[in-house]
């Protein structure tokens, strides 16, 4: 195998773990957008995904002009959601092929709020989408974009497609079994990389916190809070997924051993990889002499701490 073939490999196989993190879009949005960038060679990337009620939920770009970013967010539905708006969600897919559908637009786009907010703002002359449909709705749209005079051709469309299954598998993972209905003001906390150690909390979160009785996650209800709450740990521990699945990329490993590693470095247990990845006892065993012996452990838990200790020595506090 020549190097470029094990690089893009390489890429694809890192793909694939940050998207099986259950950590949603929205943390691994830059780490993915760079793999898919570099995978097809473009310029810069935009990728924008909508919550399960198709509101914006976020927008991750590299060369799209701020003013264009508050649009996103400020003024969705008056500039995007028009049904006479051209852009990657709405118009329809050909064929069934959800990728390459705005590299031969009709004349109406360049007339588009999205062409010349999104896509001339940022000078970028040739553009390639990806559609990410989740139970034939829309929940994600990719665009790479070059500046120079090489369009995107059909074989590059083709290879683009490749990432479909990889982002849906990453939304349909994360998405919640019902809507959100907020009947409270905000409230926020501020908490160490970990999530583990309290920095500050406002007013309004302590009152919805000791409102709150939820098992196991250590809610002081007769007092003022002096810990976060449990969910505040999963939260930074997934956050930490991109540097997490660049460290088990560099140990040599197999492919099912590092989705292994992933799951221990999420703070899962053996029973879950059994679950997951449909393996025997006796299976797991085996991978995991291999997956100990490269990380220089001897059971579970200290691979689980070896793992987030490696990530957490690249985080500063916020």
């Amino acid at each position: 195998m020549d190097v470029q073939r094990y690089r893009k490999k390489r890429k694809w196989h890192e793909l694939d773990l940050l998207c099986r993190a259950e950590a949603g879009i929205g943390p691994i949005a830059p780490a993915a957008c760079r793999i898919i960038r570099e995978l097809v060679g473009a310029d810069s990337v935009l990728l924008f995904w909508l919550d399960q009620n198709g509101l914006p939920a976020g927008l991750f770009y590299e060369s799209t002009a701020d003013c264009a970013i508050e649009v996103f967010g400020d003024d969705y539905h008056r500039f995007f959601s028009d049904p006479l708006e051209l852009n990657g969600t709405n118009l329809p897919t050909e064929n069934e092929n959800p990728v390459g559908i705005l590299m031969n637009p009709r004349r109406d786009y360049f007339c588009s709020k999205t062409f010349n907010l999104m896509v001339k703002a940022s000078a970028n002359l040739h553009s390639v989408d990806l559609k990410v449909d989740v139970e034939s709705q829309t929940r994600a749209v990719v665009m790479l974009f070059r500046t120079g005079q090489k369009p995107f051709e059909e074989h590059d469309a083709s290879y683009f497609r490749q990432a479909l299954p990889y982002l849906r598998h990453a939304i349909e993972r994360h998405s919640p079994e019902g809507p959100w209905e907020r009947r409270y003001a905000p409230g926020h906390m501020l908490v160490d990389w970990s999530g583990t150690k309290l920095l500050a909390v406002s007013d309004e979160a302590s009152r919805l916190l000791n409102a709150c009785a939820i098992v196991g996650q250590d809610i002081r209800v007769a007092a003022s809070a002096t810990l976060p709450p449990r969910f505040a740990e999963d939260l930074c521990r997934r956050l930490e997924t991109a540097g997490v699945t660049s460290d088990i990329l560099d140990m040599p490993l197999s492919p099912l051993q590092r989705l292994i590693a992933l799951v221990a470095a999420e703070g899962g247990s053996r029973a879950d990889c059994l679950s997951s990845m449909g393996i025997s006892k006796e299976a797991l065993k085996k991978h995991l002499s291999v997956i100990y012996r490269a990380v220089g452990v001897n059971s579970w838990k200290d691979l689980a701490m070896a793992l987030q200790r490696n990530s957490s020595g690249n985080s500063t506090p916020l």
